[in-house]
């Protein structure tokens, strides 16, 4: 690697620092490995971006470190190389002074003020209202839950009496072949039905207040 000097007469030290890497068949990443930084940094210092660091003597830092890697570079012409460009983009106290752009932004600090509540509380009432509307649309379009738990289905009853007992929407009406049943404040339902002896369907229909149905069906025999 004797050539690594020839023809960079006159560059800028990034784009020596740029040759230096292609010479030897690196890429980017690979030398960012190799001297165990980002290789943003890398970048920025074949880029001649020098506001990507925080301080100069960052930046010589990673520069000794890429000495190592190029073995043939002295690594002092590139720290007062460094220096000299540094000071004409940077100025000379050897931090990024506040006119110049920063790479990397403070993150701010969130501070809770009364406009920040109020607009929280704003957007909570806003999720509870659509959640309610959507509640209210769930309900005029589905069919109201309607679950028998007595009889089942394909049941025998010894007698005329049959227990009917179940739930549905508490503001639904329910009916079991055509005879309303009385529902509690819950939904909840519990009678005796008299039926006469033989098969009988008994079919339960629920309509909820938009005209919604749902329908179950028991098949049971009285002897």
């Amino acid at each position: 690697m004797n050539d690594l000097h020839d023809n960079f007469e006159g560059l800028s030290l990034g784009e020596q620092l740029r040759r230096y890497r292609e010479q030897v068949g690196m890429s980017v990443e690979g030398v960012a490995r190799e001297i165990k930084i980002s290789s943003r940094y890398v970048r920025a210092l074949e880029d001649g971006d020098w506001h990507a660091f925080s301080a100069k003597v960052y930046a010589q830092g990673a520069l000794r470190r890429m000495a190592r890697v190029f073995k043939d570079i002295d690594a002092d012409a590139l720290i007062a190389s460094c220096g000299r460009e540094w000071d004409s983009a940077c100025g000379t106290n050897g931090k990024i002074s506040h006119s110049a752009p920063r790479a990397v932004a403070r993150p701010r600090q969130f501070v809770m003020t009364p406009r920040r509540i109020g607009a929280g509380a704003a957007i909570g009432m806003a999720a509870l209202l659509v959640a309610f509307l959507g509640i209210r649309l769930i309900g005029f379009v589905a069919a109201p839950g309607l679950m028998i738990y007595r009889p089942a289905d394909k049941s025998g009853f010894a007698g005329s009496t049959v227990g009917v007992a179940g739930k549905t929407e508490k503001e639904s009406s329910l009916t079991v072949n055509g005879r309303e049943l009385t529902l509690d404040e819950r939904g909840n339902f519990d009678e005796k039905i008299e039926l006469p002896p033989g098969a009988h369907e008994l079919r339960f229909i629920s309509r909820n207040r938009f005209g919604k149905t749902q329908t179950v069906v028991r098949n049971i025999l009285v002897e």
